[in-house]
């Protein structure tokens, strides 16, 4: 008896996912992008310390900062912030859902006194706390083979140039 209502049990969660589930690996039917689908969350960047003053990745808000990702701020002992600058552009489309054009920093760590930020697009800057200002940019990344961004799963922006 305990292994009819086992297979009974095993044939109606099949019967459930086959009816309304869809397998990861298939496309789904209507290709049409999910209009709430978000982002990941950004990246855990650790902040960094300089001659005591602590730097680390904020949301920026776009009213106050322009955008959202891509803003360093720092920090006294007491946490007061002191400065804040953005480290790139990141334009964004009204078409689009705002977090996921959102472009965060990868990683951060210090050369010297010098920061250095990579972003989500594995963009390099190399920032001057005591300049408050970006200093150096690496060479831009290669253009990616795809059109879809993988992290945000959307058609990439293209900007002109």
């Amino acid at each position: 008896m305990i292994r009819g209502a086992a297979v009974a049990a095993a044939m109606m969660a099949f019967a459930a996912a086959a009816c309304c589930g869809t397998n990861a690996k298939e496309p789904s039917m209507n290709h049409k992008p999910d209009p709430g689908a978000s982002r990941a969350p950004p990246p855990r960047v650790a902040p960094v310390f300089i001659a005591g003053v602590r730097y680390a990745q904020v949301a920026g808000d776009v009213d106050t900062d322009g955008q959202v990702g891509g803003i360093l701020a720092a920090y006294d002992a007491s946490s007061r912030e002191l400065w804040r600058l953005r480290i790139y552009e990141n334009a964004r489309r009204p078409d689009l859902e705002g977090d996921v054009q959102d472009v965060w920093f990868r990683s951060m760590r210090a050369e010297g006194s010098l920061l250095v930020i990579e972003n989500e697009r594995g963009e390099r800057f190399e920032v001057d706390p005591a300049a408050r200002r970006v200093v150096g940019r690496a060479a831009p990344a290669s253009q990616p083979k795809s059109d879809i961004d993988p992290i945000s799963g959307q058609q990439r922006i293209r900007r002109p140039g």
